[in-house]
């Protein structure tokens, strides 16, 4: 007799349990919305949560199918099966649009401060970024401060800077970045 009690119990216990998808299938659910990357690029993570693993990695502006919303986390697809983003990380195909007609250059590295406690006045640089994000040259173009050395400084910091690729109809664009610094 007590080994019938035990019975459903065990039962309840496996019937409860989550079963893990089968390597080789693929996850056939229909998205619910298409949404737009639109951040610099967008990590999608095996669980919700930002210490789960990375699965894959999407770039500006590039589509992807919605499962499912659970608060600040959406399910997207990737691959053959399914992982999870940060809402605020998508956008709208209005949103690609409108980012696209007039994208704003991102540091990856921000230049690191000069530092000139009694300087007056400003530095203002311009810098030819490539498809990668890197500055391959750089022009001042203005500096009121009257420290050719200051102007040069801020220049190097701005050299080695990187940003995050401009994506413009799916392509990476070389781009023109002006830098003010005032003092």
């Amino acid at each position: 007799m007590k080994q019938l009690a035990v019975l459903p119990l065990l039962f309840a216990c496996f019937c409860s349990q989550e079963v893990p998808r089968e390597p080789g299938t693929v996850d056939t659910r229909a998205p619910i919305a298409v949404r737009y990357v639109a951040s610099p690029e967008l990590p999608v993570h095996e669980q919700p949560n930002e210490a789960s693993p990375v699965m894959a990695t999407y770039q500006n502006g590039e589509a992807i199918s919605v499962l499912s919303d659970k608060g600040e986390w959406a399910e997207v697809r990737s691959g053959d099966g399914s992982g999870w983003a940060k809402t605020a990380d998508l956008g709208s195909a209005q949103a690609k649009e409108a980012y696209e007609s007039d994208p704003t250059p991102r540091f990856r590295v921000m230049p690191l401060p000069v530092s000139a406690p009694g300087a007056h006045g400003e530095v203002y640089i311009e810098a030819d970024v490539n498809s990668d994000g890197d500055v391959i040259s750089t022009r001042i173009i203005t500096n009121t401060t009257g420290s050719p050395a200051l102007a040069s400084q801020n220049e190097q910091a701005l050299k080695s800077a990187k940003f995050h690729p401009i994506i413009q109809k799916n392509q990476r664009t070389p781009f023109k970045y002006y830098h003010k610094v005032s003092y």
